[in-house]
């Protein structure tokens, strides 16, 4: 016997999520051709199991959620909504699925979820790629009355996710994700995915204790090994913004309650950020390619379009060469992410002896976050006033995420860049 109806009223419908399963499901979520979603739950089995019963529920992706989060039981949900059917369908292909409208009169007969009916989150099968989800961040303006910016959405994501992936990574965890899925329309509630639920959640309960005391913080910010300008960045973009960020997990097992980060009580903080003297910064924003000439090939190389495979770039003779060149571009700012060329990346191949392009990367170098985070920690205000040979003492007690050879590849490429461009570093008027 088909579980799903067809050629009915309901079209075509495919399993979104199923929440209980006894010998075939019990209680799940589908959704039609116009992706309207229903809650199904077993009303029984009639006629000596030639007839099963259903009960449908119109439901939004909203109060789905709230199901499965158990903010409140599917018993009240059922029994409120005047909008149930009753659908039957028969093991007899000769007889038609009938669908009922379930109304005062009828009811009765229907067998809704008891008041202890409850699932177990550990069960649940995710079919939908939009129901594999781990996280739901809700963007709003305080005020309520107004929509943030598409701009302010976009930098709170990206910043957002830099540092919770950044408190999620870890020697043994170097490339953790964390990822918007989908996004509801008209609204700013935005699904995540993540590479490991329990490590994000981790982090984004670290991140909540980070903002509860301002005379903790430098400690926290110490412990949790977190990028003091990072978290400002993301604090700053809220504030400016005036948001309120809500942030809740698909299922209360992963986070018991709502995590918020809110405006009004972040200029504390921030104060406090900017005086922070601790330098921790993530290893992805540290280069580990020595040659610098090879960086400016790389750029040249996608200004024309070129593919980023070895065979075809003169002067690099295998793709972990390319990788890491493109990488220590993406540090100096002159690749974007997706490795097209950024507006400084273009300015460098208009350079067009060594002298003027060695200029130019003195510039990015001392304005890069590895630069500006290893002159703090040195104590200095200039590219020419770094030691080089400082760099693996910096990269040891400075960058998180690196071990064994990670270490000396990094220390031996900021050392071989600062050696060839600290002659280079121009003098500004003060």
């Amino acid at each position: 016997m088909n579980i799903l109806p067809k050629d009915t009223i309901l079209g075509k419908l495919k399993v979104f999520e199923i929440y209980d399963e006894f010998y075939g499901p019990k209680c799940f979520s589908v959704r039609d051709e116009l992706q309207h979603l229903y809650l199904v739950y077993w009303s029984g089995d009639y006629d000596n199991g030639e007839c099963k019963k259903w009960v449908y529920m119109p439901v939004s992706t909203k109060i789905l959620d709230e199901l499965v989060r158990e903010e409140y039981t599917f018993y009240e949900s059922f029994t409120k909504s005047k909008r149930l059917m009753l659908v039957s369908t028969y093991s007899d292909r000769n007889r038609y699925t009938t669908i009922e409208p379930i109304s005062e009169v009828n009811i009765g007969s229907v067998n809704l979820p008891p008041k202890d009916f409850s699932i177990d989150p550990e069960d649940i099968q995710s079919f939908a790629p939009e129901a594999k989800w781990d996280f739901n961040l809700r963007i709003a303006k305080k005020s309520g009355n107004d929509s943030p910016s598409d701009n302010a959405v976009i930098d709170t994501l990206d910043t957002f996710s830099e540092v919770v992936r950044g408190m999620m990574r870890d020697p043994k965890n170097q490339h953790p994700s964390l990822h918007p899925l989908t996004a509801d329309y008209g609204s700013f509630d935005v699904k995540l995915g993540s590479s490991n639920q329990e490590r994000a959640a981790v982090a984004i309960e670290l991140l909540e204790t980070l903002l509860e005391d301002v005379n903790e913080l430098e400690a926290k910010l110490e412990e949790y090994n977190v990028d003091p300008y990072r978290l400002k960045n993301l604090l700053d973009i809220v504030s400016i913004n005036k948001l309120d960020l809500t942030l809740k997990s698909k299922t209360s097992n992963i986070l018991s309650r709502p995590i918020s980060i809110n405006a009004v009580r972040l200029k504390p903080i921030i104060e406090k950020l900017e005086e922070v003297s601790l330098t921790i910064i993530d290893s992805l924003k540290v280069p580990q390619a020595n040659r610098l000439d090879r960086v400016v090939i790389i750029v040249k190389h996608r200004i024309e379009g070129g593919e980023l495979k070895h065979q075809f770039i003169d002067g690099i003779s295998s793709q972990r060469q390319v990788q890491y060149h493109a990488h220590a571009a993406r540090c100096l700012g002159l690749l974007n992410n997706d490795n097209t060329v950024t507006t400084a990346g273009r300015v460098l191949a208009q350079k067009n002896n060594k002298e003027a392009q060695y200029e130019f990367l003195a510039d990015r170098v001392e304005s890069s976050d590895f630069g500006w985070a290893w002159m703090q920690w040195a104590g200095v205000k200039s590219l020419a006033d770094l030691d080089p040979y400082s760099s693996r003492e910096f990269v040891l007690k400075c960058v998180k995420g690196l071990k064994g050879s990670s270490i000396n590849r990094r220390a031996s490429s900021l050392t071989a860049w600062v050696k060839l461009l600290k002659s280079y570093r121009r003098d500004y008027s003060q």
